[in-house]
């Protein structure tokens, strides 16, 4: 599976994301005419990002989204209503939209499943940058419940990389002597690292097939019988 392949599958226009975003949530939102709201949460979110990006989201005020996004304060809350609640909508849509593509590519898996499980990671994630960034960013700003949230995203993942390689090891693929917790807990960051860093990896003309290329081979290395 390359990227480009992963793209014409998986990768949805703006629209059609924020579509998505708006049908997940929509008993939350004030605003029933979808092709109004698809647009202005688009401008919400994107400009989250933005601003996030640069002063973080702790420091980020709701005027000064409503500001970047020329939607006035009224307007913001018929879709959010405080802060908390725009973070945990994007945590949560960035959660719901991983799942059902990780779980839709596993239904159809051909190849060995932790590099299947590496690819849909890294593919995403170029996909969608800006979410992972904030999410991986912004957990720290998040109440208690919320970050709760965050960790067992995070540690989700973290299984379905552990579950891979007890398989691989089952398959007598990968060393039984190996501790599966542990090489995934060291995969873990090689996936961060790609869209937390997207400035090193263009200034080296990595692409993302490469990366994925070269943390498979790095990996298998290691792991394989």
């Amino acid at each position: 599976m390359t990227f480009a392949a992963f793209c014409q599958k998986y990768k949805l226009t703006k629209k059609q994301l924020f579509a998505e975003f708006y049908d997940l949530f929509e008993d939350t939102i004030e605003v029933k005419n979808k092709s109004i709201a698809v647009d202005k949460l688009a401008k919400i979110i994107t400009a989250t990002f933005s601003l996030s990006a640069n002063q973080s989201f702790a420091n980020m005020s709701l005027r000064e989204l409503s500001k970047e996004t020329d939607i006035s304060m009224g307007g913001l809350y018929a879709y959010i209503k405080n802060k908390q609640q725009l973070a945990l909508y994007i945590h949560k849509f960035l959660n719901y939209y991983a799942d059902k593509v990780i779980l839709d590519i596993e239904s159809k898996n051909t190849e060995n499943t932790l590099i299947l499980l590496i690819k849909a990671h890294v593919f995403l994630s170029e996909i969608l940058q800006p979410w992972f960034f904030f999410a991986f960013m912004e957990s720290k700003n998040l109440d208690k419940n919320q970050k709760k949230l965050a960790i067992n995203s995070e540690l989700s993942v973290e299984n379905k990389i552990i579950l891979a390689i007890n398989e691989g090891m089952q398959k007598h693929l990968y060393n039984p002597e190996l501790d599966a917790e542990t090489i995934a807990s060291l995969i873990k960051p090689m996936l961060h690292d790609w869209y937390l860093k997207r400035w090193k990896y263009k200034q080296r003309q990595i692409d993302c097939d490469s990366y994925c290329s070269s943390m498979i081979k790095f990996i298998e290395y290691g792991i394989k019988i």
